[in-house]
């Protein structure tokens, strides 16, 4: 599952041009990171042959209509080229005609006010991010690129404190992310930044 999961992302990427990122690469990114991040559907309605392959993907990325904001970053940490990042929320999305009642029981997406679908994309190697709304998240990925940036340019390590005091971006809890990481056992409750448009409970 693994492998094949690896291959689809390698098959995907290169389609894409990633160096020069637009809004409209961005939006095939997180089409494809929705995804992924789907689950299986077993229902006794559904047929048998609907399975997560490369021609139900076609079919969700043409008929699923994605609106993306840009996120603001504040920063007083300066990262060389390797460290440049822009972040993507989804605002809405919007289906086609042309998909299946079959299809939409697997592919429907719901969306949260509260809790948002969020990914990191660097410009300059193509690597992209799940940071919020995903039932995986890549904040010690991210964090670890950035840390490698940081290193090759100033030949220091960053510290984390001082990323999580000078390093922010608008709908993102970079503290909450990494105490989430720290902490032994996932706790959704206590750690409100690892909730998914899904969960319907909301803290307030």
């Amino acid at each position: 599952m693994i492998k094949l999961k690896v291959v689809f992302i390698l098959t995907f990427l290169c389609n894409l041009n990633l160096y020069g990122q637009s809004k409209t690469k961005a939006e095939d990114i997180l089409k494809m990171h929705l995804f992924l991040d789907k689950k299986n559907i077993t229902r006794s309605d559904l047929e048998k042959n609907v399975i997560k392959n490369d021609s139900l993907f076609d079919s969700f990325k043409k008929n699923c209509s994605i609106k993306i904001d840009t996120l603001k970053m504040y920063s007083n940490i300066y990262l060389p080229i390797d460290g440049s990042f822009k972040f993507y929320v989804i605002r809405d999305i919007e289906y086609k005609n042309e998909l299946s009642k079959v299809e939409m029981w697997f592919l429907k997406i719901d969306l949260n006010l509260d809790y948002k679908y969020v990914i990191a994309i660097n410009e300059s190697t193509g690597r992209s991010y799940c940071l919020s709304g995903f039932n995986n998240n890549d904040f010690f990925v991210f964090f670890s690129d950035i840390s490698n940036a940081y290193r090759s340019f100033y030949f220091k390590k960053l510290k984390i404190s001082n990323f999580l005091k000078n390093y922010k971006v608008e709908n993102l809890d970079f503290e909450c992310l990494y105490k989430s990481i720290k902490s032994d056992v996932i706790d959704k409750e206590r750690f409100p930044c690892l909730k998914t448009p899904n969960d319907s409970f909301s803290i307030h």
